[in-house]
């Protein structure tokens, strides 16, 4: 059973389109998902300065827009269109707008488990479905970093850094180990075209090399993050040439 707050559908029958909306006060804010039946490589479409801005997967499913939007009506006019439109409607509770990737990573969680409903996995027996339980899920839940905005957990995955150089010196091999679990529950948390991942290939090599890398891949996030696509393609530019 999952935790989305169905008003309008049925979590054990989800149509695969759904309205998620939130609520800032009196006003309403909402986003559409689709689920898509059909898996496709998103990369295949787009211009090639951007590629690197999608993530390696395939495409299967949408989100727009992309962070929450002002709803012009009240609930029971955006009920009453779910119900038209034969769309789920989902309530994910309450979010300050003026925090752009706290919103937007709120959504994605949501959007995840949507379609994580619609794509039901097949169990041969209870043992293994008790074995595969998402246990990341409840670690993301239950971790510090869960409520922060993308901007604190990228200075956050910068100290991590910094911790890691600190421990090298000092060669404690279980501190280390324990801060690059960390950038690994954040790397979940962050959207994923920011590479944080990416990180965890470097810290282990000792050489200026990867330290410059590490740095661009924090420069490009920080830069995805503004919006200045300008310095991502800067910043992707470097990083060729420096992991080539």
């Amino acid at each position: 059973m999952s935790n989305l707050d169905f008003k309008f559908g049925n979590e054990n029958n989800p149509k695969g389109h759904a309205i998620i909306y939130f609520e800032e006060y009196d006003e309403i804010y909402a986003s559409y998902i689709m689920d898509f039946p059909i898996s496709g490589d998103l990369t295949k479409y787009i211009p090639e300065m951007f590629k690197d801005q999608i993530p390696d997967e395939e495409m299967t499913k949408m989100i727009f827009p992309p962070i929450p939007e002002k709803f012009s009506g009240d609930y029971e006019k955006l009920f009453s269109l779910a119900e038209k439109r034969s769309d789920d409607l989902i309530y994910g509770g309450s979010i300050n707008s003026k925090d752009a990737s706290s919103s937007m990573s709120k959504l994605n969680s949501l959007a995840n488990e949507y379609t994580d409903l619609c794509n039901p996995k097949e169990y041969d027996d209870i043992d293994k479905l008790i074995n595969e339980i998402p246990e990341q899920k409840t670690e993301i839940k239950n971790s510090k970093y869960s409520s922060m905005s993308e901007s604190d957990l990228l200075t956050e995955v910068t100290k991590l850094l910094g911790k890691i150089n600190f421990s090298k010196d000092n060669n404690e091999l279980d501190e280390i180990k324990d801060i690059k679990k960390d950038i690994e529950l954040i790397s979940k948390i962050i959207p994923e075209n920011r590479k944080i991942n990416k990180l965890l290939e470097y810290v282990d090599l000792e050489n200026s090399e990867s330290e410059k890398i590490i740095s661009a891949y924090i420069s490009r996030a920080y830069s995805l993050l503004n919006e200045d696509y300008i310095k991502v393609k800067e910043f992707e530019d470097l990083l060729s040439k420096l992991e080539n």
